[in-house]
């Protein structure tokens, strides 16, 4: 287990918010990088230090499960690598968005836990961002107003931003599948990490 060195004094900010066909993922500093994680699994941290130590880590071992043991990972066992990782740490500057057969995913980041949230804000300036967000976002917010949104509370237009379109055919494969096929749990992704 890492001890967690603060990523508090990281300047600038990151949003996340879910739309009705799409997550959306943005920063306002080029202090924070959009990484990936898995095919259709991203998270929006701080670029250098001990986040991205553990951002490498966590991706090497979602690549080692798919690639070597042919498993597909979900947002949730990616989120619980994470929530693994950051035990030690206040509160991480850290979301987790994308999508898996169960659908659109956003996670913040907490002290070795994690929340399923609509919308979040991380960085010096959360508190004022959350206030725009919970003011301005709705059931039925488009992906044309959901990026018009994350700029507006970011208040900054040209912010980086990482979208993951709801693939409706990923949500059909999940509802198809056939969860009575005999597995292995000795190969599971929560009991190899």
């Amino acid at each position: 287990m890492m001890e967690y060195e603060s990523s508090m004094s990281i300047e600038g900010n990151i949003v996340g918010l879910k739309s009705t066909n799409a997550v959306i993922l943005a920063t306002d500093s080029n202090e924070y990088e959009m990484y990936l994680i898995d095919d259709r699994i991203y998270c929006c941290a701080p670029r250098s230090g001990i986040d991205r130590k553990i951002i490498l880590e966590v991706s090497s071992k979602v690549e080692q499960l798919v690639r070597d043991r042919g498993q597909t990972v979900t947002v949730s066992q990616v989120r619980d690598m994470f929530c693994d990782k950051y035990q030690n740490a206040e509160s991480p500057n850290v979301l987790i968005a994308g999508q898996d057969s169960k659908g659109l995913h956003l996670f913040s980041m907490e002290s070795g836990k994690s929340r399923m949230v609509i919308y979040a804000a991380k960085g010096t300036d959360a508190e004022n961002i959350v206030g725009i967000l919970s003011h301005d976002w709705s059931d039925f917010i488009n992906l044309s107003e959901a990026e018009h949104l994350a700029r507006k509370a970011l208040m900054c237009e040209d912010a980086e931003m990482c979208t993951i379109y709801r693939a409706k055919e990923i949500e059909e494969q999940g509802a198809n599948m056939d969860f009575n096929m005999d597995v292995d749990p000795s190969v599971s992704p929560a009991s190899s990490f």
